[in-house]
């Protein structure tokens, strides 16, 4: 199986999760079976997932950007979709400076996780209150709240890319930064 029908499985994993109605409880989701491709073993498996979430509770929920370089590999990309592409460990960790520093009470609530290989999916919703400008939008001082999910792919236990899948337009509808005509 190549490694985007893999993230495509993994992905449709996640969506079933969030859409079939299943009730998991916050952070203790798992889809690690036995059966795993190229013969990884769930201890490997289980072990990226803690990498992620290491860095999610230490970068994110304790807002220590500095920390973030120590879980990426040097060559780190971020892939934002539309907000774009970050490479390189030390500029991705600026980036997450950057979110916990104008977002100083940021929380990154793990709904699911769902692992297998090397690649961890979690979906996540984040809260907080936009202090300080983020992406040039100006601080705002409003509460903010969006959905998120996250693709991880490790190598040699650290992080080397993520694909963040954020619900950017609910985060510009509470900063009041633009109003989408379907949001009420």
């Amino acid at each position: 199986m190549n490694t985007t029908s893999k993230r495509i499985g993994i992905a449709a994993a996640v969506a079933a999760v969030a859409v079939g109605g299943l009730t998991v409880a916050s952070g203790t989701a798992s889809a690690t079976t036995t059966d795993r491709p190229h013969g990884l073993d769930n201890a490997k498996v289980r072990a990226n997932e803690a990498v992620v979430e290491a860095f999610m509770r230490d970068v994110l929920d304790n807002h220590r950007g500095d920390h973030a370089a120590a879980y990426f590999t040097p060559t780190m990309a971020w892939h934002g979709g539309s907000v774009g592409t970050v490479s390189g460990a030390g500029n991705v960790a600026g980036l997450m400076t950057a979110v916990v520093t104008s977002i100083p009470d940021l929380r990154a609530a793990q709904q699911d996780i769902v692992a297998q290989g090397d690649e961890v999916v979690v979906r996540l919703v984040v809260t907080g209150t936009q202090t300080g400008p983020i992406l040039n939008i100006p601080a705002s001082g409003k509460p903010v709240r969006w959905d998120a999910i996250d693709v991880y792919r490790l190598a040699g236990g650290k992080i080397a890319e993520e694909w963040a899948g954020e619900d950017f337009t609910a985060f510009l509808n509470d900063t009041g930064t633009y109003k989408a005509p379907w949001i009420q």
